[in-house]
């Protein structure tokens, strides 16, 4: 899988807004990021005092851009499951899931629940559209795949986020905190992983269908079929 990381989406607003937020709820010590491209999510948490931080992604991240010290990046394969050896507070895994072949899904959600009892999890649902997506899929698919190893969806931080502007849609539609049903945040708020639509992805479909019917009017309009059609009517 090849990526390219550009700046106008790769930024730090949705980090520095969202992992404040979740740090409010829960403050982790050690950070793993699957998928950490570039490494926003990882500097914003460095920047709020999280130092035992790692990121694993493919070897075609550019390492000029990297955000995190390179010796806190690991190149990874992300269709083959992986072991650390370790654990950590917690693991960022955000917009990652929908760029790997469905095959890998179970490979993926192993390597996750394996490192780490507290995970911040976003993926892309059917539709979304974006950079080399392989499996978009609505939450459910991968509560199933979760629960299997006995975590649950916590649907606490999309209420919060979702109208504020400095945040992109995927993450106000897609977010939520995936942890282990015997960890106390798990006792402390109600499950719950209901399939939405962000507004501004609403819109932005729209607006590409109706750049496409407009078109497609506009074709008619000079189309030679309809010209003869219109010529035969009028005589």
């Amino acid at each position: 899988m090849n990526y390219i990381h550009t700046s106008d989406i790769h930024n730090l607003n949705s980090p520095n807004t969202i992992l404040p937020i979740l740090f409010e709820i829960f403050k982790p010590k050690s950070i793993l990021d699957v998928g950490c491209g570039i490494g926003t999510w990882l500097k914003s948490s460095s920047n709020l005092g999280v130092l035992d931080i790692l990121g694993i992604d493919g070897e075609y991240v550019n390492r000029d851009l990297l955000l995190i010290n390179e010796e806190s990046f690991r190149g990874f394969d992300l269709n083959f499951e992986f072991n650390l050896n370790r654990q950590f507070d917690l693991i960022l895994c955000l917009e990652v899931a929908e760029h790997l072949s469905e095959s890998s899904s179970n490979v993926l959600i192993n390597s996750l629940v394996k490192h780490s009892n507290v995970i911040l999890f976003s993926a892309a649902i059917p539709g979304q559209g974006g950079q080399n997506h392989l499996n978009e899929q609505w939450p459910v698919y991968w509560v199933e795949k979760f629960s299997k190893h006995g975590f649950v969806f916590l649907d606490i931080i999309r209420p919060i986020i979702w109208d504020n502007p400095q945040i992109d849609f995927w993450y106000k539609q897609n977010i939520f905190l995936v942890v282990k049903e015997s960890h106390e945040l798990a006792a402390k708020f109600k499950s719950s992983s209901l399939s939405l639509v962000h507004p501004e992805l609403y819109d932005a479909k729209n607006q590409i269908y109706e750049k496409r019917i407009a078109f497609l009017e506009r074709q008619l309009k000079v189309h030679p079929l309809k010209r003869w059609i219109k010529s035969l009517i009028q005589n």
